[in-house]
């Protein structure tokens, strides 16, 4: 009897120290306020913050406008990530991450097919997400890492380049920085690319030397190369400073463009804006490399800088990925077309971030997006030339920690654009769209959990 007592209990000490080994954290963070925006579109008009607060994008107009901010620093989320101790430093590692909307309860998604706007109240709005309203749109993945060789994982993860802007961004705020705003710069070139589905991913670090790598297999029948996406970084941090390198390429990197309103007239009617539900599609090439450094030449002061340069040209395997229907967020797809026109964007930003005190921390930053001018693809028979023209981003932003977990803002952006992001003149010609300026301004209160 006694010994039965001794190997129950002894059963029961091994269970608790199992259990003991495994963890699920569920964390999150709600980030709200109040802004205001001149030169831009509605605020309040999409299931997901501002659509154009950082650019001049079609749906423009003049005047100002002030309303609620989601997200004005950070994106609001709930997740779910946890661990178990294999022994021998290895554990197995898996997350799960939805962002959503505090304003509305919904799941984030800027969405193009939920953007339900006219002419008549301000034009349909040509922005991108690679959150389009997936259950688990930042990230679902698990893995193993081990202390001495690394982490690998499988499943919905970020980019390379996404992982590695918020360690060199000056002015890290969603609303007021464009590569915090803006996936394409994450992304390498189009906007979905900066979230990679059905990806593989290793991050290791040995003596302050960090490689990591990404892979995204397409699975097309035939096609080896159509629709992967493959990325590779090398970098060195310490104490004082820090410097990155990333190379990425996707083959047949989908981005989305507004589709929602088809013009119809019903019989004896007049013409009516119908909602269709689809999105159009373009199909590109991309490829981008970014290299990125930090210094801390004082314990209050980071300096950072970046530099990225990213090529869009011609589909590899348009006809593979002609007949997709729907995309992998679930929208139909009003028409699928090749990119007909090589682009390339030059990008830099410097900025810097002082400790005022140990509350009250400060963050500056410039930002250029130059787009070059080239003509149409020669290796197609059509296409439509490419203007040159240039946006600057100037963004300042102070936060003041109530807590470790909360802390208010207040932040200011100033964009002046010298062309619309993606003209089209005509053949042989120098056209370029009036130089337009925005600003964007806004206070807000971020908790973390």
């Amino acid at each position: 009897m006694k010994k039965s007592l001794l190997a129950i209990a002894a059963i029961g000490a091994f269970a608790s120290a199992a259990q003991a080994q495994s963890s699920v954290t569920v964390y999150g963070i709600i980030d709200v306020g109040v802004m205001g925006t001149t030169n831009n579109g509605n605020i309040n008009n999409s299931t997901w913050a501002v659509p154009t607060n950082m650019s001049n994008a079609s749906g423009t107009k003049n005047g100002s406008a002030v309303g609620f901010m989601a997200g004005g620093e950070s994106q609001s989320r709930i997740g779910f990530k946890g661990s178990e101790d294999l022994g021998g430093g290895t554990k197995a590692i898996f997350l799960l991450e939805q962002g959503f909307n505090a304003g509305t309860g919904n799941a984030s998604n800027m969405g193009l097919a939920n953007n339900k706007q006219t002419a008549a109240n301000g034009g349909t709005m040509g922005g991108d997400t690679a959150l389009q309203g997936q259950l688990f749109n930042r990230g679902a993945y698990a893995g193993l890492s081990n202390d001495n060789y690394g982490q690998l994982t499988a499943g919905r993860q970020q980019n390379l380049m996404l992982d590695n802007i918020p360690n060199y961004d000056p002015v890290n705020a969603q609303m007021f920085s464009p590569l915090a705003f803006s996936g394409t710069y994450g992304g390498g070139g189009y906007t979905d690319e900066s979230r990679v589905n059905n990806a593989f991913k290793y991050a290791g670090k040995f003596y302050g030397v960090n490689v990591n790598a990404i892979y995204g297999p397409g699975g097309v029948a035939g096609s080896s190369t159509a629709g992967t996406t493959t990325g590779f970084q090398l970098g060195y941090e310490q104490a004082k400073y820090g410097v990155q390198a990333i190379a990425s390429h996707t083959t047949d990197a989908q981005s989305l463009a507004g589709y929602a309103y088809t013009t119809t007239a019903p019989t004896g009617g007049a013409l009516v804006n119908q909602y269709s539900g689809a999105v159009a599609m373009t199909i590109a090439n991309t490829t981008a490399y970014e290299f990125t450094g930090k210094y801390n030449p004082m314990s209050s002061l980071w300096l950072k800088a970046g530099y990225e340069r990213e090529y869009i040209t011609t589909p590899s395997n348009y006809q593979q990925v002609n007949g997709i229907t729907t995309t992998t967020s679930g929208y139909s797809i009003g028409s699928i077309a090749p990119n007909l026109a090589n682009k390339s964007l030059n990008v830099f930003w410097v900025g810097a971030n002082y400790d005022f005190t140990p509350t009250i921390k400060g963050s500056i930053g410039y930002y250029y997006v130059g787009q070059i001018a080239s003509g149409a693809n020669p290796n197609l028979n059509s296409g439509a030339n490419v203007g040159a023209g240039s946006t600057q981003y100037q963004s300042a932003m102070v936060e003041y920690y109530m807590s470790k977990r909360t802390n208010l803002y207040a932040a200011v952006a100033n964009v002046n654009t010298s062309y619309n992001m993606s003209p089209t003149p005509t053949a042989g010609s120098t056209q370029t769209a009036p130089i337009t300026t925005s600003q964007t301004y806004g206070i807000g209160l971020r908790h973390s959990f």
